[in-house]
């Protein structure tokens, strides 16, 4: 079974899986998202973005995208169920109107915040910190996390500071000396993934921050990088990239 989202509603589609007690994996991606989804007898038991796991991950694909295609590969799967088949689709509806509404002060959970105060509950915050890292630090969900920063945006106990957690990865691309030897443009990233110099400090040195963006999102979502944390640093850069874009209209 496949088709696309313009055709075939994505709830339909879980539904129809459901009600068949279809065992298999459902592919979908909407631009550039990917999603995978684990069903054993028409219940879910697990889904990923690339190598993020879980239902944190499953959350934060779109439930009702207008773009996209999906197919559905019968096959072993095995695995306990995340949740009663209704419950699960609800979850997830209302963690998408949750991500939703906190995406409206946050463009994404790499973005870093920080306050001033070492005031509870956001003295995490203090010097910077992502809301994926503080979601760490107080050992909560990240949809939590990401509740706790919104309220601390909106009632300005935290500041947004142009970083992501993104920034911190150090990456050295297989291709950087191939490319450095016969290197005719200095600012061409790949050249500059020598695993010397993290992505914030090339940022900090004047590279474009929507040049960086761009510059993964393609090479995670060819496969070409495959970063630990790649899963979501996709859906991150995707959030942000639909903020700025939204921010010009």
């Amino acid at each position: 079974m496949e088709g696309s989202f313009d055709t075939i509603p994505l709830s339909d589609v879980l539904q129809m899986i459901h009600a068949s007690r279809g065992t298999g994996i459902l592919h979908l991606k909407t631009h550039q998202l990917p999603l995978k989804l684990q069903f054993m007898l028409g219940e879910v038991v697990g889904g990923s973005i690339l190598d993020w796991e879980g239902l944190e991950a499953i959350v934060t694909f779109p439930l009702h995208p207008e773009q996209g295609h999906f197919r559905f590969d019968a096959g072993r799967v095995q695995g306990t169920p995340l949740m009663p088949f209704k419950v699960f689709v609800g979850e997830w509806a209302r963690m998408n109107d949750q991500w939703g509404r906190f995406r409206t002060l946050l463009d994404s959970p790499s973005r870093v915040l920080e306050t001033p105060r070492a005031v509870e509950p956001y003295a995490v915050f203090v010097g910077g910190k992502s809301i994926r890292a503080a979601a760490k630090s107080w050992g909560v969900p990240l949809i939590i996390a990401a509740e706790r920063a919104w309220r601390g945006l909106r009632e300005g106990d935290l500041t947004k500071l142009r970083k992501y957690a993104w920034f911190a990865l150090r990456i050295r691309h297989p291709s950087a000396r191939r490319t450095q030897a016969g290197i005719r443009d200095p600012n061409d990233i790949t050249v500059l993934l020598d695993g010397n110099r993290n992505l914030g400090e090339l940022i900090q040195a004047g590279l474009p921050i929507a040049k960086v963006r761009a510059y993964l999102l393609e090479r995670i979502a060819s496969g070409e990088l495959e970063v630990p944390g790649r899963g979501w640093i996709l859906r991150d850069l995707l959030w942000e990239i639909e903020s700025e874009q939204a921010a010009q209209k």
